[in-house]
C-alpha cells in the first residue's frame, strides 16, 4: 500500500523555500524506517513524486532503525541517532538536518493530514515546561537540600557528644 505525500510536501515547500532548495539537491531519496514494534516502512522522495510506503524498500540509501523512545526523542530534539542509521549516512545526515533547518510549523501539518488527537499528542511532547514549573522544582530541590543539611548538623551534633562521653 502506498500513500501520496505530495500534498504535505507542497504545504511544506510552501512554508518554507529553502527546505525545496536543499531537497532537490538531494532527490531521488530512497529509505527505509524501522521503529520498535511497528512494522517496517519506507518513503520514495523525487522531484514530482513522494510517497510513503508500507513495505520495505530491496535497495534504499539508507535505513533508519530506532525504538520508540529514540524516536520521540528525535522529533523533540530535531536529531537523529547517527548510530541509528545504517547505508549512505552522508545521504541521511544532510536529509534530516534539511528537515531540522526548515521553519515548518509541524502542529498545524499534523492538526491539517491526521486530524486533533496526534496534533495534541505532538504539541505535547513538544511543550517545553515554562520558568514558573522551572522555579517550583528548584523550591523543592533546594527545600530537600537544606533538610538533608539540618540531618547532617544533627548527625555531626550526636557524633560530638557521644565522642565527649
Amino acid at each position: 500500500m502506498t500513500i501520496s505525500l505530495d500534498k504535505l510536501f507542497k504545504e511544506i515547500n510552501y512554508a518554507s523555500p529553502d527546505f525545496h532548495k536543499k531537497m532537490d539537491s538531494l532527490y531521488p531519496i530512497k529509505f527505509n524506517v524501522e521503529i520498535s514494534s511497528l512494522p517496517k516502512f519506507s518513503f520514495t522522495l523525487s522531484g514530482d513524486n513522494q510517497s510513503l510506503n508500507f513495505i520495505e524498500h530491496q535497495d534504499p540509501q539508507f535505513s533508519l532503525s530506532l525504538d520508540i523512545f529514540e524516536a520521540l526523542n528525535a522529533l523533540k530534539n530535531k536529531k537523529v541517532p547517527t548510530k541509528c542509521i545504517t547505508g549512505d549516512s552522508e545521504t541521511a545526515i544532510i536529509f534530516f538536518g534539511a528537515i531540522a533547518n526548515s521553519s515548518i510549523d509541524l502542529d498545524l501539518l499534523v492538526y491539517k493530514y491526521f486530524g486533533d488527537i496526534p496534533a495534541l499528542l505532538i504539541t505535547k511532547i513538544f511543550i517545553k515546561p515554562s520558568k514558573k514549573e522551572s522555579t517550583q522544582n528548584n523550591n523543592q530541590i533546594n527545600k530537600l537540600l537544606r533538610s538533608f543539611r539540618n540531618i547532617s548538623i544533627r548527625l555531626d551534633r550526636i557524633e560530638q557528644t557521644l565522642a565527649n562521653q
